[in-house]
């Protein structure tokens, strides 16, 4: 199963100081049981209509965020309190995919929510994802449920950029900006 973070920041000027706490952040999460990887990636093309970071993490059921562990490392929004007025997220978790892979430059995730079984794209198997959840207080973290379904790939820059991928409707692309978590 894997748990989505959809994330804006609306302040550029502290940008570096709110990836640095995010990176400090992803590490103490994959130290918890039953949250097994953890990767963030950032928009290719800003200023489309999608979400400008996007988090993902491998976890093995919702149980994790009842946990007293989860709580104490500020799960739930208490970690990121500091900035809690420079973000707007929308959070869910999925079924398909059991572990998500690493990404690293210059690999890019394909995630759409307007074509649930993806788009075609050459070498670039979309997986269908199907929400785990509805709209529900997970313990200590609140899942907006939406969408039910949508569909993620991997794929490279070279080829995103050769089929223009960037303009797809419906399809966003991200990058990197961690490594992966575990």
């Amino acid at each position: 199963m894997i748990y989505t973070v959809e994330l804006n920041f609306s302040d550029s000027a502290r940008t570096d100081e709110w990836n640095a706490w995010y990176e400090t952040y992803l590490m103490k999460l994959v130290s918890l049981p039953g949250l097994n990887t953890a990767q963030r990636y950032h928009l290719v093309e800003p200023g489309t209509a999608h979400w400008e970071y996007l988090a993902l993490y491998s976890i093995e059921s919702l149980a994790v965020y009842k946990t007293e562990a989860y709580r104490n490392i500020g799960g739930g929004g208490n970690a990121s309190l500091a900035y809690k007025g420079l973000i707007t997220r929308r959070r869910n978790v999925y079924e398909g995919i059991e572990r998500m892979p690493e990404i690293t430059d210059p690999g890019r995730i394909l995630f759409c929510e307007d074509a649930p079984f993806g788009f075609d794209v050459p070498n670039a198997p979309f997986v269908p994802l199907v929400a785990g959840a509805g709209r529900q207080k997970a313990g200590a973290t609140e899942l907006d449920g939406q969408p039910v379904r949508r569909a993620v790939a991997v794929s490279d820059a070279a080829t995103v950029d050769r089929l223009d991928l960037t303009k797809q409707e419906g399809l966003a692309v991200y990058a990197p900006i961690t490594k992966r978590h575990e």
